[in-house]
């Protein structure tokens, strides 16, 4: 589970798909690649500095010390998950450009999910509501931001 939860285990997976992206869907793949930047980077900052910083909930590596953890237990606030924001803003993303891509999308956000809570680092609640959260900002991201820039990139 540590290794699914680590981000750096993942860029050159990720710098594959997005060639690959490029290659297959040229223009439409150009504008795929800065929605999702867009939507993550909007996910992330709102989850952190707006939720996580007002709600203030700690960690439960704060509140029960005596768990035996695998993985440091970091200094931000526990509620909303970002790992399960991002994950999932991106999983929603992906899979409204690019349909034949949903379960494997959602299937790689759940696990994302699942090793945050198995880790001790958050709550089921915490990632269940960034997840929600992180779909909510990948629909919004696809509505207002991939197909506006789309509509730009059409000959």
């Amino acid at each position: 589970m540590l290794f699914i939860t680590i981000k750096q285990n993942f860029i050159h997976v990720g710098i594959a798909c997005l060639v690959a992206i490029l290659v297959v869907y040229k223009r439409y793949g150009f504008a795929f690649i800065l929605a999702v930047g867009a939507t993550v980077g909007l996910t992330d900052a709102s989850s952190h500095y707006l939720l996580k910083e007002g709600i203030g909930r700690l960690r439960p590596c704060h509140v029960l010390p005596d768990l035996i953890n695998t993985v440091n237990c970091s200094n931000s606030f526990s509620f909303p998950s970002n790992h399960a924001g991002n994950t999932f803003a991106a999983a929603t993303l992906i899979s409204l450009c690019f349909r034949n891509t949903t379960l494997l999308a959602f299937t790689c956000a759940l696990l994302v999910c699942y090793s945050r809570v198995y880790l001790k680092v958050h709550y089921p609640f915490d990632v269940i509501a960034g997840a929600l959260y992180g779909s909510l900002m990948g629909y919004l991201g696809h509505r207002y931001i991939y197909l506006r820039i789309s509509k730009l990139l059409q000959p």
